[in-house]
């Protein structure tokens, strides 16, 4: 065993250090020497997922599935939704409920009803998926013994897996989340009559993977291009406006809710956010976005790419080496100079 943990220890480090290959090999050793069969699946899982394998990943969620004890996160057993009442719950994060709720138009064309649990801060913002007929939060009277709302339930980060994503089939038009017209006409009135950009900025992701956040005053060479009108998109920061120069116009402070944040960023020409719920909430409005990504980017950014099969606006700016946020920068920087840096893109509204 000491060797199986070895093993193990090896796959993990080559995967922290993208060596897939590697990686891939030692899971397999590791596996064959007595680790836990599903640990080193779920290893290659995400070896497969960052390589852009998406088929290869499905065959180690079925493998962990025919292995595993019951999941409470996983619901779905493999049976058809067709003219069935379908319950989707999200209980992941609320970028993966934004990047996987696209999937609800292809459950909706067969099925008989379609109901999406959220978190309480998303119900009004799922609301502006046409194809869901009820939005409901985890006080909305559905537990997950209550028939009265399904005949099936699925979890959502279930849906790529249950769809047999790959990098070339995944849903990628937007925007597939809308917005009111009359949010957008108040968001239309509290940006400035500038020239240039208008940029919001989202430089914190959660306290959970602090990887992802950037120091704000690593940001002082973006916000001194003066040309562009800059605008926090942080929620609850006033980090902006203790340490820079610079003036960072207020946005985020003025929303109700996340819906109203997707209102003001439809008003931008260009949201630069870190991995989080900003990058998936600009993608799914079909905005222009910028992600900035560690070194040791989640898996659904893939690897060695500077666009993403999920969101067709979005560009991505990748660390060279781990924590070094300055070549992130300055590829962005770069880019950001240059005359044509934006894809087209249209203002959504119901």
């Amino acid at each position: 065993m000491p060797e199986a943990v070895s093993l193990f220890a090896k796959a993990q480090r080559c995967l922290s250090e993208r060596r897939i290959a590697e990686a891939l090999s030692h899971f397999d050793q590791a596996a064959a020497a007595g680790f836990d069969i599903n640990e080193c699946a779920a290893g290659r899982w995400t070896c497969w997922m960052l390589s852009g394998s998406f088929e290869r990943a499905w065959e180690e969620s079925t493998l962990i599935e025919q292995n595993s004890n019951h999941d409470p996160h996983r619901f779905w057993n493999g049976q058809s939704w067709a003219g069935k009442r379908v319950m989707i719950r999200c209980l992941h994060g609320l970028g993966d409920t934004i990047q996987f709720i696209r999937y609800a138009p292809l459950i909706r064309s067969v099925s008989r009803e379609l109901t999406v649990q959220v978190h309480p801060q998303l119900v009004t913002l799922i609301e502006g998926v046409p194809a869901i007929d009820r939005v409901i939060t985890w006080d909305g009277g559905c537990d997950q013994d209550d028939r009265d709302y399904w005949d099936i339930q699925m979890e959502v980060t279930e849906l790529p897996r249950a769809f047999k994503a790959r990098v070339d089939s995944v849903p990628a038009d937007v925007p597939y989340i809308f917005i009111p017209k009359e949010r957008i006409n108040w968001s239309r009135s509290l940006l400035e009559d500038r020239s240039g950009l208008h940029i919001g900025l989202v430089w914190e992701a959660g306290a959970w993977n602090p990887g992802r956040s950037l120091p704000f005053e690593s940001l002082e060479p973006l916000l001194g291009k003066s040309e562009h009108t800059f605008y926090n998109l942080q929620k609850d920061s006033d980090l902006c406006t203790r340490t820079s120069n610079w003036p960072l116009r207020e946005l985020e402070a003025h929303a109700r809710d996340i819906r109203d944040t997707a209102a003001l960023m439809l008003q931008l020409d260009l949201v630069i956010t870190v991995d989080t719920m900003s990058a998936h909430l600009a993608g799914a409005l079909g905005r222009p976005v910028w992600i900035l990504l560690p070194y040791e980017a989640d898996w659904r950014w893939m690897l060695n790419r500077s666009d993403t099969p999920w969101y067709p606006t979005a560009r991505l700016f990748r660390q060279e080496r781990p924590g070094d946020w300055g070549s992130a920068l300055r590829k962005l920087l770069n880019a950001i100079t240059t005359p044509t840096i934006l894809p087209s893109s249209s203002v959504p509204h119901k």
